[in-house]
């Protein structure tokens, strides 16, 4: 086995990047949270990228104007390989520039459907709306504790809003519609991103 391993460690792979972002991506989700830019970080076992990038040539990949970033995988003298940049191909837009904030709605919309889905046949009316609103705060303080909103209380973190003449029209009730608003600061104090969804309920 020895001998095995030995001949293996004396041929280098030159293996694409995705595998190595994928195991990154877990490692600074499972260590950080999915709030964590991906960027910055070592990759272990890696000898060197196969096209070493300079910093002029990085300031080129990443073009404001076009709103088009790669992010490289860069050597660094006495740091080793690191993931170089946490950008979004949607650079332009400010609520989606950063790979980091993407993820983290996409966790925090997922999170709260699935949530949520438990009172479908629930009754559309304000017992439920308090029940929701309570249970999505209550996810949100959690990961507000964790770092994963901005804000020096969960009020300048978040806000839940739910219920008739707050986001449900006495029709969409009747529809059998819940809908919920939820704003999260999720990079920066005071920079609220807004995700908007509605759930069918049962019809009265």
């Amino acid at each position: 086995y020895g001998d095995i391993l030995e001949a293996l460690k004396n041929h280098l792979n030159l293996l694409p990047p995705a595998s190595a972002m994928a195991g990154i991506y877990t490692m600074v989700d499972n260590s950080r949270g999915v709030w964590k830019a991906p960027a910055n970080v070592s990759l272990s076992a890696v000898v060197s990228p196969a096209v070493n990038i300079s910093h002029d040539e990085q300031e080129d990949l990443n073009v404001t104007t076009q709103g088009k970033s790669i992010n490289d995988i860069r050597s660094f003298i006495g740091e080793g390989t690191l993931v170089w940049g946490a950008r979004t191909l949607d650079g332009n837009s400010l609520d989606w520039r950063y790979i980091n904030v993407r993820r983290t709605m996409i966790m925090l919309e997922e999170s709260i459907r699935l949530a949520t889905k438990a009172y479908v046949f629930d009754p559309n009316d304000a017992n439920t709306w308090v029940t929701i609103k309570s249970m999505i705060r209550n996810f949100l303080t959690g990961i507000w504790k964790r770092g994963g909103l901005a804000g020096a209380v969960p009020d300048d973190a978040f806000s839940v809003h739910v219920g008739l003449g707050e986001t449900m029209t006495a029709e969409d009730i009747l529809e059998g519609i819940l809908r919920v608003t939820v704003l999260v600061a999720v990079s920066r104090p005071a920079e609220f991103i807004e995700i908007t969804f509605q759930q069918q309920m049962q019809k009265s």
